[in-house]
């Protein structure tokens, strides 16, 4: 028999309510789950580490019990928690719609957060796909806000993620399931030097997860809306220890999403729920990556990989008509870089100097067989120069050089970017600083080179962006409070968006030029309370802003909104004994919809929440039961002229045994 909405809503509150009263329960023999730190050391900030107090930027660690904690799978879902972050997905579990991939902005950058895994980057033309990166085999992830690009290169300019993970796996098996067709097994092993992890993830078919409908909709504007028709992923991750100071990893992920498209109110009736097209995205990732250590000298030698291969039928065009149809899709596309990144740290007197530098070659092929490989070498060279002038007051200068070469037409590009930061310590444990920096970012060969067969027409005469980045700040640890409170400004010119034009009656997408600024202030707090209860808690209200530079008439050449001013995290922890149970939520308030060729409005706010409960038995087994979006609300969590839906209502309960 089949259970209503309201029925299986009510049900799944009363296990909430049951699960966080079972959490006031004590029980004796078992050490706590979570770990919890002041004095966190960084090493993503200066490429060596340092203590958080001590560097000139707003700085973000999570161990892998906290990121557990979120009651995430992956690590996209456990960023949708963290101060100054907006979250946005396409579907379930941040499944992403073919190229349309989910995506983690920092400060109100939409294209400007740079992945590296060990400190390799991830990204393949803005894409990272980070809803395909199991929790269980990162080790903690370390997040820089702000302008990057002076130690890391192109695309950090709202800020670099980095993932360090596991050297050695622990020895686990997991089941789970939950609604929606949800299931999630896995294992990892350790033997000897070699560590191997394979997880299984998937989700079946939960309904209408977008509109083209929106607020600023007429009520007789027709809607299409897509039906997620389910995903499923695998991924195989192996690591080899060949001493101290060689490693080796190994990342493989195959992932499945299916999507339906469907035309929706005010077409003809006939029309109604009927499929425009279907769609199959088989994307395929490999990640190959040797790290060397040896004192004080460190590098790394990578292979990044990425396919999206899309498939389905056409069997109407925009309107409705069958003229033509049914038609076959079948699209291609590849990335791949590889390269490597060298350094040596060393010491003049009570001065610490860094030089390093780095190369990679990028390839780009848009449709298999038929568009030639586009690709050019990327060479910088980059160093810091970090002095303490007296007892309170240590400054940070910086600089890299960039340059491309044998790129087609002729397109290469080169660049200079430099950073100064000043750290004064007030006391021990806390301090002021401030930084002024640049960052800069090429164009990526899709944004250049597409021809169109799909939605986005490319412009090879577009311009690097290049950006200004300004931050004043206060870090202090006392007794069992970390506050940390940031204020930030940044200007970035030629930032590369896209207009809306038609294409003989296909809606197309051209790259354009734009420039961005925003100002704004955050404050975050961790505190860990008494009698087993811990906090943290972010405030972030900024107004990021965009205007085309284009000439196109479609383009927008005056300053708009994006996203929402107003951000507030928050989440609560409790452990004793057995139990841990946390609860999180993201509140975005002051929120616009964006469309590319027309003014910003309003939209409704935006509710992220989790629940997640974790029952040691003994030392060797674990249940957990996470819960998502517990107010099944409905939520739009995307930024553009069409609606993309949060999921409603839905838990995970699984099992790991370890041995």
């Amino acid at each position: 028999m089949k259970v209503g909405k309201h029925k299986r809503c009510t049900r799944l509150a009363g296990l909430v309510l049951a699960a966080m009263a079972m959490t006031s329960t004590a029980w004796a023999g078992v050490e706590e789950v979570t770990e919890y730190t002041m004095d966190t050391i960084v090493v993503t900030a200066q490429r060596y580490e340092k203590k958080d107090i001590d560097i000139a930027a707003a700085t973000d660690v999570y161990t892998n019990a906290q990121l557990q904690n979120t009651g995430a799978r992956n690590l996209q879902e456990a960023l949708s928690k963290v101060t100054g972050l907006l979250y946005e997905a396409k579907g379930p579990g941040g499944a992403s719609l073919g190229a349309m991939t989910s995506k983690v902005s920092i400060r109100g950058v939409q294209n400007g957060t740079l992945i590296l895994i060990n400190g390799t980057p991830l990204n393949l033309r803005t894409l990272y796909n980070l809803e395909d990166i199991p929790l269980e085999n990162i080790e903690r992830i370390e997040i820089v806000k702000g302008g990057g690009s002076v130690l890391y290169g192109s695309e950090a300019t709202g800020g670099v993620i980095n993932i360090i993970m596991k050297k050695e796996m622990v020895n686990t098996v997991t089941v789970g399931g939950g609604n929606f067709g949800q299931q999630n097994y896995g294992f990892t092993v350790q033997a000897d030097k070699l560590g191997v992890s394979y997880t299984y993830d998937k989700w079946g078919d939960t309904g209408k997860v977008s509109s083209t409908l929106t607020e600023a909709s007429t009520p007789t504007t027709k809607e299409m809306y897509n039906v997620f028709n389910g995903s499923e992923k695998n991924n195989v991750t192996l690591s080899y220890k060949f001493s101290d100071s060689v490693d080796f990893l190994y990342g493989h992920n195959e992932s499945i999403s299916r999507f339906t498209y469907a035309f929706g109110k005010n077409y003809a009736a006939a029309l109604v729920d009927q499929t425009r097209y279907n769609r199959k995205y088989d994307n395929t990732k490999d990640f190959v990556q040797l790290n060397i250590k040896a004192g004080d000298v460190k590098g790394n030698v990578y292979y990044n990989s990425n396919s999206l291969h899309t498939t389905g039928i056409d069997y109407r065009d925009k309107n409705g008509g069958v003229t033509g149809y049914p038609q076959a899709k079948n699209d291609e596309e590849k990335n791949q870089t590889y390269g490597f990144d060298l350094q040596k740290v060393g010491k003049v007197k009570a001065a610490t100097w860094l030089l390093g530098t780095t190369y990679q070659n990028e390839q780009f092929i848009e449709a298999v067989n038929s568009t030639p490989t586009r690709d050019r070498n990327n060479y910088s060279i980059y160093g810091q120069w970090e002095d303490p002038l007296n007892d309170a007051d240590t400054i940070t200068l910086s600089g890299r050089r960039s340059w491309t070469t044998g790129a087609d037409e002729d397109k290469n590009y080169n660049n200079f970017s430099a950073q100064g930061q000043l750290v004064h310590k007030l006391k021990e444990n806390e301090s002021l600083y401030a930084s002024v920096g640049q960052s800069y970012v090429m164009p990526t060969f899709k944004q250049m080179y597409s021809t169109g067969s799909g939605m986005v027409v490319g412009d090879p005469n577009l311009k690097p962006q290049n950006g200004m980045h300004y931050e004043l700040g206060w870090k202090k640890n006392h007794e069992n409070h970390k506050w940390r409170v940031a204020l930030f400004n940044y200007r970035i010119e030629d930032n590369i968006s896209f207009a809306k034009f038609d294409d003989n009656g296909e809606t197309k997408y051209n790259a354009v030029n734009e420039d961005l600024k925003n100002t704004g202030i955050e404050v975050s707090a961790d505190i860990m309370g008494k009698n087993g209860w811990s906090y943290q808690y972010g405030v972030t209200y900024s107004n990021p802003m965009g205007k085309s530079k284009s000439e196109k008439a479609v383009a927008k050449q005056y300053w708009d909104r994006y996203f929402g001013r107003l951000q507030l995290n928050g989440g609560a922890t409790y452990q004793k004994d057995k139990w841990a149970t946390s609860l999180s939520a993201t509140y975005l308030t002051e929120r616009v919809l964006t469309p590319s060729n027309a003014h910003s409005y309003d939209t409704k706010p935006s509710l992220l929440t989790t629940l997640n409960v974790k029952y040691a038995v003994d030392k060797t087994s674990e249940i957990n039961l996470s819960i998502d979006n517990i107010l099944d609300r409905q939520d739009n969590i995307t930024h553009a002229s069409s609606a993309y839906y949060s999921t409603p209502i839905n838990y995970m309960l699984s099992y790991k045994y370890k041995f």
